[in-house]
C-alpha cells in the first residue's frame, strides 16, 4: 500500500507539474490578451479622443456657420426691406410724374375752339395780304369774318371775359354807326 501511494504520489506530482505549466501558459496568454487589449484600448482612447475634438470643432463651426448665416438672413431681409421701400417710391414718383405728363399733355393741347379761332385768323391775314391794299375790301372781310362773330355775341361796350369796358364796336370805330 505504501508503494501504491507512493506511485499515486509520484502520478499526482506529475500531473501538478504538468498542471503548472498549463497555468503558466495560460497566465502567459492571459498576460499577452491583457496587454493587447491595453493596448487596443490605448488606441481607442486615442482615437476617441480625436473624434470628440473633431466634433467640438465640428459643433463650433456649424454654430460659426449658423451664426454667419443668420446675420447674411438678417442682411438680405434688409436689403429686400429696402427694395422694398424703393419700389414703393419708384411707384409715387411715377404715379406722380404719369400725374404731371397729364397735366403737361392737357397744358400743351390747344382746345379745339382756339385752334378753329386760330385758323380762321389765318384765313384772314391770307385775305388781308391778298386784298393788297384795298382798304374797302379788307374793312368787308374784317367785318364778316374775323370780329363781327365774337363781338356782336356779348353787349356792346362791355367785355364779357372781365365784365368791364371793351373796346369800341368795329362800327364805332369805322364811323357807319346806324347807317
Amino acid at each position: 500500500m505504501i508503494s501504491e501511494c507512493g506511485s499515486e504520489t509520484s502520478r499526482l506530482a506529475g500531473e501538478l507539474l504538468e498542471l503548472q505549466g498549463r497555468w503558466s501558459e495560460t497566465e502567459a496568454m492571459l498576460t499577452a490578451v491583457k496587454d493587447s487589449h491595453s493596448v487596443k484600448v490605448s488606441k481607442l482612447e486615442v482615437t476617441i479622443g480625436e473624434l470628440e475634438r473633431d466634433l467640438g470643432k465640428t459643433a463650433s463651426s456649424l454654430l460659426k456657420e449658423k451664426k454667419a448665416r443668420k446675420a447674411k438672413s438678417s442682411e438680405i431681409s434688409a436689403f429686400l426691406g429696402s427694395l422694398e421701400c424703393i419700389r414703393n417710391r419708384d411707384l409715387a414718383l411715377a404715379t406722380i410724374e404719369g400725374g404731371m405728363a397729364v397735366v403737361q399733355s392737357f397744358e400743351s393741347e390747344t382746345p379745339p375752339i382756339l385752334e378753329a379761332e386760330e385758323a380762321r385768323l389765318s384765313g384772314c391775314k391770307g385775305d388781308l395780304a391778298v386784298a393788297d391794299g384795298d382798304f374797302d375790301l379788307i374793312l368787308a372781310d374784317l367785318k364778316s369774318a374775323c370780329f363781327l362773330s365774337t363781338c356782336s355775341e356779348g353787349p356792346e361796350g362791355k367785355d364779357p371775359v372781365l365784365g368791364g369796358d371793351a373796346a369800341p364796336g368795329l362800327d364805332e370805330a369805322t364811323g357807319e354807326e346806324g347807317a
